[in-house]
């Protein structure tokens, strides 16, 4: 294998971590994401660093947390002079392409790569303005996330987010056969961002009649007779007030037609992949070439009574992410250490060769869990950070070990045992015995200076600030 070796990148929007055949779902069929696992290392706890798709994008590209790199929301544009992972890997002499969806706020709709292959989702491809999705200062209107629930269901013809994701696989086999006939060397990352399967929950007829027979399995019911309201804990309650519960009037007839479809679009997805992959195979970039894939967040999809991402139970913050790599021993196996996102930027710095810039990284190279799928790092903390709607101040997550902790700013603390409560349904934050636990996992999350009534501030005059712009493009928006 070459010294450096080449990126293929697979990023999907909203997959929820356990939705693969290879991760154990009982349901859903995804043989190309189940083969790829079979020869990669995959990640069982791998976390995004904010459950919302342009923070979370953003500090996969950067390799920091929200408060480093700046980006809270979903019309908020990554400052150009923030370096990227695109940019060490120029800088080492790549190549870099991308293909698709990235979320890019604003002009600057490259971020270190050196050409786009096809253009983000229709209502990014113009390059939106900068905008507040989140308002701290002012009423936030209940967003209805169960609409694209109530409208569940099959299509007549592919859907305009397949037709995207379709398209953008046939400019990434294009990009690969142009690789594949150049004469010089020169190494390479490709990414390809996908929509699928971002909600809403509808697929063209033939994805959809995969699971016409299927038993679609509802979302896990809290033990001893509690609804999903008893076991919410207060830090989550605004975001129940936006974005709805199942328990507020869907029936379970309309939550399994959703999560069809749901599944409908990630078989069509896993289609999309294995066109690109087959294609890649046939060229012989294989066998030095790193293949990647996750997704920028999970999917509620009815767990806890939620839709959509924004919270930090395990469906909405962890994500499904696997590395097929050439030259390391631990293919085709499952590693439980928890990852993060911010994670990847180191282990691509030490593949290319690459010091770090003049600013310190939180992430850890992935290089020794590739190498031992085995290794746990109890030690390790992983941060994941939360400050748009729902909540009025920001709130920050840290898991490490079998404890998941949750801190803000005026609302109670959250602790969940995942090894003995995997559902998370028992807030052990009150129990006297686990104190010091509770407070040595906030001292974590505050290690680097995460302060939430400070940003709270911080987070209000940006907000304002998105506002303000936005007016100037359109002085009807509505001021989110």
């Amino acid at each position: 294998m070459a010294d450096r070796p080449n990126f293929l990148v697979f990023m999907s929007d909203e997959h929820a971590p356990d939705c693969l055949g290879a991760y154990g779902h009982p349901v859903i069929s995804t043989p190309v994401l189940d083969r790829l696992s079979s020869e990669s290392v995959s990640f069982a706890n791998a976390y995004c660093a904010y459950p919302m798709c342009t923070p979370a994008r953003m500090s996969f590209m950067t390799g920091h947390y929200t408060p480093q790199h700046g980006v809270w929301e979903l019309g908020d544009p990554l400052s150009p002079s923030m370096p990227a992972w695109t940019h060490a890997l120029r800088i080492a002499g790549y190549d870099t392409a991308l293909a698709g969806r990235m979320h890019f706020i604003g002009a600057e709709q490259l971020h270190g790569f050196a050409r786009r292959l096809y253009p983000d989702v229709p209502e990014y491809a113009t390059y939106p303005p900068a905008y507040s999705y989140g308002r701290w200062d002012g009423d936030d209107r209940r967003q209805q996330m169960l609409q694209p629930v109530l409208a569940a269901g099959a299509a007549d013809e592919e859907t305009t987010y397949q037709q995207y994701d379709r398209a953008v696989c046939d400019a990434a086999v294009l990009e690969l056969r142009a690789i594949a006939s150049r004469e010089t060397e020169q190494p390479w990352a490709l990414m390809i961002g996908l929509i699928h399967p971002h909600f809403p929950f509808q697929v063209s007829r033939p994805y959809y009649d995969l699971y016409g027979d299927a038993e679609i399995p509802l979302p896990a019911i809290p033990p001893d007779s509690r609804g999903f309201e008893d076991c919410l804990p207060e830090m989550m309650h605004g975001i129940r007030n936006w974005a709805g519960l199942s328990s507020d009037g869907l029936s379970d007839t309309q939550v399994c037609e959703a999560r069809r479809c749901y599944y409908g679009m990630i078989s069509f997805m896993d289609e999309q992949i294995g066109r690109v992959l087959d294609a890649f195979a046939e060229m012989g970039l294989d066998e030095e070439t790193y293949v990647v894939y996750l997704s920028d967040h999970g999917e509620s999809l009815g767990e806890h009574g939620l839709w959509s991402k924004t919270t930090f139970y395990e469906d909405s913050v962890r994500v499904p992410w696997m590395i097929r790599c050439p030259d390391r021993h631990g293919a085709g196996s499952a590693c439980a250490a928890p990852v993060s996102h911010i994670d990847w930027l180191p282990t691509l710095l030490e593949l290319a060769d690459q010091e770090p810039w003049f600013e310190a990284l939180p992430g850890r190279s992935l290089l020794p869990l590739l190498d031992n799928p085995a290794a746990t790092w109890p030690e390790r903390a992983v941060i994941s950070d939360y400050g748009c709607v729902g909540v009025s101040a920001p709130v920050r997550m840290v898991r490490r070990d079998r404890w998941k902790a949750c801190f803000g700013d005026n609302v109670p603390p959250v602790l969940y045992d995942l090894h003995a409560d995997p559902r998370e349904w028992d807030n052990r934050a009150s129990d006297a015995d686990l104190q010091p636990l509770l407070r040595e996992l906030e001292a974590v999350a505050r290690e680097d200076g995460w302060d939430p009534a400070i940003l709270r501030v911080e987070v209000l005059r940006h907000q304002r600030r998105l506002r303000y712009i936005a007016n100037a493009h359109d002085p009807s928006h509505s001021g989110w």
